[in-house]
């Protein structure tokens, strides 16, 4: 069941406290990770597809987790350098409650499958 985000403007969301793989039907619903480790894995991209995740950590560097695209997709943009197979990481040291990334699919499978539209705080690539 989705909650409710308070702030700049209500937004719809869901806790992850575990390892989650999106599908469309999570589109326009906040993922609220609030347990550190967890993988939030994308979907094949597909044209439209939008994804935020934020950090929903109690206080700041209690939570870091990463954004993983599927094999064959990328993520591109915030400084990424395009490469397929390689997420977004929101590491516990430099995280802050309220950290999000979000995400837009294009529907062209490789580096550019995805694309950050917004980022809020400090997302790093995957080594």
């Amino acid at each position: 069941m989705a909650n409710t985000i308070q702030g700049h403007y209500d937004r719809s969301n869901v806790a992850v406290t575990a390892n989650k793989t999106l599908t469309a039907a999570d589109c326009g619903v906040v993922q609220n990770v609030i347990v550190d480790g967890v993988t939030v894995t994308l979907p094949a991209t597909a044209d439209g597809l939008t994804f935020t995740i934020r950090n929903g950590g109690s206080y700041d560097g209690k939570v870091g987790f990463t954004v993983a695209p599927q094999a064959a997709d990328g993520i591109t943009g915030n400084g990424f350098t395009a490469a397929v197979n390689k997420g977004a990481v929101n590491t516990k040291a430099t995280s802050k409650t309220g950290d999000e990334i979000t995400l837009v699919g294009n529907g062209t499978t490789g580096v550019t499958g995805y694309i950050a539209a917004e980022v809020i705080g400090t997302f790093a690539r995957v080594a």
